[in-house]
This record gives C-alpha cells, structure tokens and sequence, in this order.
C-alpha cells in the first residue's frame, strides 16, 4: 500500500472518528441545554400562573370584605351571600373558582362540587397521601401560600395536574383559595420538548449526512485516484511492454544485419574461395573431390538457410521499401514454401507508416500465415490492407476449416486457447488503440486488426511534407 492511499485511509478514518465523536458530544450537551430550557419555560409559565393566582384570590378577597364589614360574628345570612357571590366568581370557562374552608377543615363554598359544602375535610388524601385541605389551610395561616397537586377538572373530567393558593381571613378564621390546572402548562412544555427534540434529530440527521457525504466524497477520491493510479500503471505496463518488443525487434533487427552482412558475407567469401579451387583445379585438367563438391553444396544450403532465417528476423526489404514490398515478399514465399494461393491488396504506403506500426502489421500478417500452414489447410488467402478516413485496416482472409464456429476473437477475449502468439498480437494492437479480432467458421478464418489513423497522422503528415520538400 502506498503512501497517498494510506493517507486517505486516515482521513476516511478520521472523519469518521470526528464525526461519531460530534455526534455524542452534540447529543449529549444540546439534550442537557434543551432540559435547561424546558425547566425554564415551566418554570415562567408556573410564576406566571401564580402571579395570576395571586390576583385573583386578591380580587376575591376585596368582593366580599364589604359584605361583613364590621360584623364581629357572621349570621347565616350574610354567610350565604358569600357563598353566593364566590359562587359566581368565575374565571377560565368552568375551571377556574373560588372555595373556601373553614379552618377546622368544613367545606363553606365549592361551586363546582357542591357535595363537598357543610362536610368536613380535614383529611382529605392526595393520591401522593398528602392531606391537601391542612396544607392549604396551614400555608393560608402562613400569610398565603402555593401547593401542588392533583384534582379533577371540570372541563375534562379527569385528574391532572392543579396548583392552588390559600389565603387566610383572620377574621373569621376562613380559608379562602382557588387554582389552575397545569394541564396546558404541560402540552405547551411537551409541544415544545417534541420540536427540541425534532430539532436534535434534524441536526444528527445533518451531522450524519455530512459525515456521511464526507466519507463518500474521500471514497469516490480514493476510487478515482486508484483508477488514477491503475491507469497510469496499466500505461507504464503497455509502454514497457512495447519497449521490450521495440527492444526485440531491434535485436531481431541487430542479429539479422549480423547475420546478413557478417556471417552470410564471410560464408559466400569461403563458397568463392572454394569454387576458385574447382577452376584451378580444373586448369589442371584434375576433378574436383567428392568432398570439395559436398562442401560447395553444404555451404549453399547454409548461406540461403541464414538469409531465411535473417529475413524471417526481420526483412530488411520492410526498412527499404515499406510494408506493402514486405508483405508481397512474405506471401511470396509462403506460396512457395506451401503452394498455397495468397493474393495481396495493398495502398501505395510505402513508408509513410511509423517503424513500430510497420512492424505490428507485418508480424501480424507472419503469424496468421503460420497458423494457416499449420492448422488451416487451405488453398487461398487474401491479404488486404486499406485506409480509410479513421482506420488502417489489415485483413487476412483464408478458406481454411477455421477454428470452432462458436468462439469469436475479439481484442484479448479468449486468446489463451489459440496460443501465445496471438495474445502478443493482440498487445501488439492494443498498444495502439487498436482493435484486434478473430471470426471463425466452417468456411474460412478472417483476422483484423485496426489501428486508428489518429495513431500515426502526425508521422503520415510530417512523411507527405517532407516528400513534397524533396
């Protein structure tokens, strides 16, 4: 693994890591703000109901203080007028009025449960077990005071959550109170906690979706940087690969120049040698040896053996003259060699193609005539090579039995069953951005390869220019 990938790896890992610890630490302390706040909220809404409260017990307190002004004992009449107007002190639709107890615990006034007046309450339980009427009547004595608990509403006919406050009227010994449900308090509380909360899973969700994208994003870097890196590794592989072969083809080029100039010379230099023995010899009116006419014929044999093999290297006559000369001297002598038909159809190239090009479409070319020799067993062949405005296309067409009807060759797809020749063939190609393919059937075998001209214009161009200079 390499250096720029291992980084990658660590920012992935880092924002990945950043992003978890975010999340908590954003969860954990927004939760812990948003209860701060919740508290607050319920905590102004609740002074806010107990200054409301204060005011209304005031207003009470100042409605029936005229009543018995100056009246040190209170008759049942001027009693019932109290009742009467507490009664109809309302406030809040049915949930909001006054009661009053004595301060032995006897109920005196309650407008909405009037089974409760004349009875003693003294011991009345919350559901908590607190005794809710000495509370109010112990916090009423203390100069007025506030206690929670729960009572049925009117309105909803269910228990719920009320705060009361109690004031105490010395002068009778009257302990005047009313209250709020908290019910509202408590929907506004909990609207509220469902917004902080849809608020918290918006912003994870945020959270998650950056780190998310973040870690997409490094992904798709790293993807295109791998394809980056793989490409440009799969490029210095196909341009080693074709230096190996342009390295080959030199030393094929190297050892049949050796072959041609050096050791073919030195062999035709001895051949001379030996045929100015036979005429000496033959001045001397004497035979020539048997030995001396082996060795002639050997030498012969071995001479036109190494130019073969020279041109099989690699033709000089491809260097001197150009593909299409190349080509017609290889089917020449492959129709001698074989007796087997080759036509060859061919542009006025000459050498207007690059030297590796030349090369390509010339060993391409050697090894389908060597496949047909060895496998094909046909009668002809046509060679065509021909250019059009965006292709150099070589075609090799044979009447051989071909290979097997359903197997079709195209680029490097299955070429490890017709051998290592092809599949150096169709590198060879695909170097150059070509297309190398193999159709097969019963009738015959048709190789191409096509080289697009883009490849070799610039060398086609600056070859014209230069011939019109000339």
């Amino acid at each position: 693994m390499n250096l720029p990938l291992k980084l990658l790896y660590i920012a992935v890992f880092q924002v990945i890591l950043t992003s978890i610890v975010v999340f908590f630490f954003f969860s954990s302390e927004y939760r812990e703000l948003s209860s701060q706040s919740l508290r607050s909220v319920e905590n102004f809404l609740l002074e806010q109901k107990k200054r409301e409260l204060k005011n209304y017990t005031a207003l009470a307190v100042s409605s029936v203080e005229h009543i018995f002004a100056g009246e040190k004992n209170i008759d049942q009449q001027t009693q019932d007028n109290v009742v009467s107007l507490l009664n109809n002190l309302l406030y809040n639709g049915d949930d909001g009025y006054f009661y009053v107890y004595s301060s032995d615990g006897i109920n005196i006034a309650h407008p909405k449960e009037p089974f409760r007046v004349g009875k003693n309450w003294w011991n009345l339980e919350s559901d908590k077990g607190e005794k809710i009427v000495q509370i109010l009547i112990k916090k009423a004595q203390a100069g007025g005071g506030f206690h929670r608990y729960k009572w049925s509403k009117p309105s909803a006919n269910a228990k719920v959550d009320k705060i009361s406050y109690s004031v105490f009227l010395d002068k009778w010994q009257w302990m005047l109170g009313t209250g709020v449900y908290l019910d509202d308090v408590n929907q506004q509380v909990s609207k509220l906690q469902q917004e902080i909360d849809q608020h918290i899973n918006r912003t994870q969700q945020i959270v998650l979706s950056v780190a998310l994208g973040s870690i997409f994003i490094l992904f798709v870097i790293g993807l295109v940087f791998t394809l980056r890196q793989k490409q440009r590794s799969d490029i210095k592989i196909n341009e080693l690969g074709q230096r190996i072969i342009s390295l080959q083809e030199e030393e094929r080029r190297h050892i049949s120049r050796e072959l041609h100039d050096g050791i073919v010379q030195i062999l035709v230099s001895v051949k001379y040698s030996i045929e100015a023995t036979g005429i000496f010899l033959s001045q001397l009116n004497q035979e020539k040896p048997k030995s001396q006419l082996t060795a002639e014929k050997n030498l012969s044999i071995a001479i036109q053996e190494i130019r073969r093999i020279s041109h099989h290297l690699h033709p000089r006559i491809l260097d001197e003259l150009g593909l299409p000369a190349a080509m017609d001297a290889l089917s020449s002598e492959f129709s001698e060699l074989t007796g087997i038909k080759v036509q060859v159809i061919t542009p006025k190239l000459k050498k207007l193609l690059p030297d590796n090009i030349r090369t390509t479409l010339y060993r391409v070319v050697q090894e389908s005539l060597t496949n047909i020799q060895k496998h094909a067993k046909a009668s002809n062949v046509i060679i065509e090579l021909m250019i059009n405005q965006a292709w150099l296309t070589l075609t090799i067409c044979d009447n051989g039995k071909g290979f097997d009807t359903s197997i079709n060759i195209e680029n490097q797809a299955n070429l490890d069953e017709f051998g290592i020749g092809l599949r150096n063939l169709a590198e060879r190609i695909e170097y150059h951005s070509g297309v190398f393919k193999i159709t097969s059937t019963e009738k015959g075998t048709i190789v191409t390869a096509k080289i697009p001209k883009s490849c070799f214009a610039n060398y086609f161009n600056q070859a014209s220019s230069e011939k019109k200079n000339d």
